[in-house]
């Protein structure tokens, strides 16, 4: 069943919020993790009847703390994508040269495939090898599937360069790994992808695995036949939208229209592929990976909205679909609920959980590219207990959901002490995992931060040369 028809469910159902109250209380931190990060939720994987769950319930916690809807009258901002189910495993035949009958291979175990548009069969298609960048045809041809390099950076650099992006134009792109082989997966998982990027004309992409892979390289497979059996349909996810409209200053009136954005992800990765044992645990509740921050980023609205109107409007933002590739944010940052050129700063809060030893442990909490910006200091001179990101080589900057907001210009950066939890998008990133003490200290200087921001006190600003993007 598709989520369309569970929607109307999602909506109805009222999960309880936790007691009203002004301050970032322990109580109401542990009552959203609570809920976000039950097994009931099923990992909040993008575009499920539990995601939907998750973003009603966030909606009805802004609806409470006095924070307006975001989208005109909703809360709610559509995220459009598609998802294919199939109906049956994929096949792949391969024919050698003279021969009648076809060599099958298994998918999973020597083949997988991935799907740019709707789950088409090809014809049957020649081989091409292309093993040099001069192998490659001089025009496209839907009957070629091009059998190229495992390193796609290489392969799809070569049809860039030869005016066939994404190898627009041929049948197939086959990639090959002759010493590797997967295992055996059933029937493929739902895929998902974003309409608003979906491209029609992109051949799916084969990878072969094991001796078919070898021969394949070798020439000795001339043609071969890739057949699909599934639907392809339009998916609804949402991202959450709230905002308090800011009312400006005496001596700045203007502040009113200069927009921060706090935002959070509402997502997670969902359960583990593959057969469940009886038993096994399968899911993957994201505990500190991402409802942390979306506990945290709700208490601060109830916080702010229930105190005096901010200088500068504050827009509240929980985002679907990070874990697809920040989905959502893209999303939001493409269709902004306010002019992207008043968004002067986004916030971003992403696990805060647990402590972390290298930053100072419980209570200290460290800022992404805390030299890329004026806001770090400025937060340390306010007396805020925050630090600079101590694993600069992992480059947490542009991992999470403030990046988005960077490649538009926007400064962005990211409260976090999530470095050195090792339940990272595993089945035991529990709530019994976290440090609520720790947690509310966190969620008290987001606070914080979040008020110096909004007061219209400080200007967020980049530092010279900055932003630079790329790893260091």
């Amino acid at each position: 069943m598709i989520l369309a028809a569970l929607l109307p469910f999602a909506l109805l159902v009222q999960d309880p919020l936790p007691k009203a109250d002004p301050e970032v209380s322990r109580s109401s931190l542990r009552h959203h993790l609570e809920f976000l990060a039950s097994d009931e939720l099923k990992g909040r994987g993008t575009a499920t009847p539990e995601s939907a769950r998750v973003s009603a319930y966030i909606a009805r916690s802004l609806e409470r703390s006095g924070v307006q809807p975001g989208q005109g009258k909703s809360y709610f901002q559509s995220v459009p994508l598609l998802t294919t189910a199939f109906e049956g495993p994929p096949q792949l035949s391969m024919w050698s040269a003279g021969e009648a009958e076809a060599h099958t291979l298994e998918e999973g175990v020597e083949f997988s495939v991935s799907i740019q548009g709707d789950p088409n069969s090809t014809a049957v298609l020649r081989t091409v090898v292309v093993e040099e960048e001069e192998d490659l045809p001089s025009e496209a041809d839907p009957n070629v599937a091009l059998v190229m390099h495992s390193s796609r950076r290489k392969s799809f650099g070569w049809l860039e360069d030869h005016g066939f992006k994404d190898g627009v134009g041929f049948g197939l792109i086959v990639r090959v790994r002759p010493t590797r082989t997967g295992q055996s997966r059933g029937l493929p998982r739902p895929r998902v992808e974003r309409a608003w990027l979906a491209a029609e004309d992109k051949p799916d992409v084969l990878t072969v695995m094991g001796p078919a892979a070898q021969d394949l390289w070798d020439g000795k497979l001339e043609r071969l036949q890739l057949s699909l059996s599934g639907q392809r349909r339009p998916t609804p996810e949402r991202n959450v939208v709230g905002v308090l409209k800011g009312v400006g200053t005496p001596e700045r009136p203007d502040l009113k229209d200069e927009v921060i954005v706090l935002s959070a992800h509402f997502d997670h990765v969902g359960l583990l592929s593959g057969e469940a044992e009886e038993g096994v645990d399968v899911i993957r509740n994201g505990a500190d990976d991402d409802a942390s921050g979306c506990a945290v980023l709700m208490e601060l609205a109830e916080a702010l909205g229930s105190g005096p109107p901010p200088a500068r409007t504050v827009v509240f933002l929980f985002c679907a679909a990070e874990e697809m590739g920040m989905w959502g944010t893209y999303y939001y940052a493409d269709n902004p609920s306010v002019p992207l050129e008043h968004i002067v700063c986004n916030l971003n809060l992403e696990m805060l959980g647990m402590p972390d030893e290298l930053a100072g442990g419980v209570g200290k909490v460290w800022l992404t590219g805390f030299e890329r910006t004026n806001l770090g200091p400025l937060f340390v001179s306010a007396g805020f207990d925050v630090g600079p990101d101590m694993r600069p080589e992992q480059n947490f900057f542009e991992r999470s959901d403030n990046i988005v907001f960077v490649k538009k210009g926007i400064v962005g950066q990211t409260l976090s002490t999530g470095g050195d939890n090792p339940n990272y998008h595993q089945v035991t990133d529990e709530v019994d995992t976290l440090n609520f003490e720790h947690m509310q200290r966190c969620g008290q200087a987001a606070l914080e931060a979040a008020r110096l921001l909004t007061s219209g006190q400080v200007t967020p600003a980049w530092n010279e040369g900055e932003p630079k993007l790329g790893r260091r």
